[in-house]
């Protein structure tokens, strides 16, 4: 059964409003406040820097020019936490005070990076500079997860905080989203980057209004909490979000070069950006209360059967607006898992690491993102295929994470 657009739009503007009145709630509480409009900021930007580089890596571009461009995109998403997560880990657990200052070095390099790249998108600077704007952004994300914990309002959990966070940045990203597009087609791709570059500015006064956190810490007491943060329930719970960001990365280039094939090209890209921002709004809405009823453990396992399900299905009737459909079911399915993986660190590793711990697990869950981007680029699969086979992938995940969780609670019972 095919839903018409109207159909959708009350679901979308009621889960908005829901959405913008517990940001307001939460703005109530000053500091975190402060950290949801510093998110605000930051995935406005980078949802316009990643508006402009689409339409210059891929759209614009013939096929097997698409494809070098995406391969050597995706190889310097790589870099970034190759280089930066050692040192901003040992950075972050053993100088508290340097959090803040991270993220305002985030967005202010990533709205001087925007400035720069506005003039040179069709030049090989635009790999480096996309490569910076990774960096600083992978980073940014690694100190919010280590941020957080000091930050949560009282009487609210992890849960309930990570998912204010992903609704912040998806409420954020639909807003930017088609103002990124109407500005990319007029007057045009550099005005919607220094565009980006504001955005990022404004970003720099909630950051420098967040508490600076007091006291340097002991080698001897990092290490003992980096071994703790090394916990069984952690490195599950690793495995199936770094599973999920696989099947995630292998799917939105599937669908990108099928829709490529299909001369879909910017209407594609909108259906599937818009698709997943929606989606993992929904996602980050659905967390909080799934907390409820299921531990966090239970949310990965949830999200990972909602994707399996919707691979299946959409892989065995597949069509452009079925595939929206299905992104729109990741999008709910890893915006919950997200929410659900960061609440276990945060739950599980000592406060000690937690800055080495979110550095670690970025570096593999955006390694898996890359491993499963790269697949499309190899062979032509085809487009209902490709998507059944992420939908058996999902489900055995699921399965193979709950046998995992079975064992471990039969060997901790008496």
């Amino acid at each position: 059964m095919n839903h018409r657009p109207d159909d959708e739009d009350p679901l979308l503007k009621i889960a908005a409003r829901r959405a913008v009145r517990r940001l307001r709630e939460d703005a109530e509480t000053p500091e975190f406040g402060r950290l949801l409009l510093y998110q605000a900021a930051s995935a406005a930007g980078d949802a316009l820097i990643a508006i402009a580089l689409a339409g210059s890596l891929f759209f614009s571009v013939p096929d097997a020019d698409a494809r070098d461009r995406v391969a050597l995109y995706l190889l310097l998403t790589m870099a970034p936490f190759a280089i930066i997560a050692p040192f901003l880990a040992a950075f972050l657990d053993r100088h508290r005070g340097g959090m803040r200052f991270a993220m305002v070095i985030s967005v202010v390099g990533r709205a001087i990076l925007a400035w720069l790249l506005s003039s040179r998108l069709n030049s090989f600077y635009l790999f480096p500079i996309a490569f910076g704007v990774l960096m600083l952004s992978r980073a940014s994300l690694v100190v919010r997860g280590a941020f957080l914990p000091q930050l949560i309002p009282e009487g609210r959990t992890l849960v309930n905080a990570n998912a204010s966070l992903s609704r912040t940045a998806a409420l954020a990203a639909i807003v930017a989203g088609p103002v990124g597009i109407g500005l990319a087609k007029w007057p045009g791709p550099g005005t919607e980057l220094m565009f980006a570059m504001l955005i990022y500015l404004i970003g720099v006064i909630p950051a420098l209004r967040l508490p600076r956190m007091h006291g340097r810490r002991a080698r001897e007491e990092t290490i003992t909490a980096r071994a703790g943060a090394r916990v069984v329930t952690v490195r599950q719970a690793l495995v199936a979000a770094a599973g999920l960001r696989f099947l995630v990365g292998f799917l939105v280039f599937h669908l990108a070069f099928a829709f490529r094939r299909e001369n879909f090209s910017s209407l594609g890209l909108g259906l599937l950006v818009g698709s997943a921002a929606v989606g993992g709004l929904f996602g980050a809405i659905l967390a909080p209360r799934l907390r409820r009823a299921l531990k966090e453990e239970g949310i990965i396992i949830t999200s990972l059967l909602v994707a399996g399900v919707a691979g299946l299905v959409v892989g065995r009737w597949f069509s452009p607006v079925s595939a929206g459909a299905l992104v729109f079911a990741f999008g709910i399915a890893s915006g919950a898992g997200k929410v659900a993986f960061d609440s276990i660190v945060q739950r599980d590793a000592p406060e000690g690491a937690r800055g080495w711990a979110f550095a670690r697990f970025e570096s593999g869950l955006q390694f898996a993102w890359v491993a499963g981007a790269l697949v499309p680029l190899l062979p032509t699969i085809p487009a209902g295929p490709g998507v059944f086979a992420v939908g058996v992938g999902a489900n055995l995940l699921a399965i193979l994470y709950t046998a995992g969780r079975h064992r471990l609670g039969s060997k901790s019972s008496p």
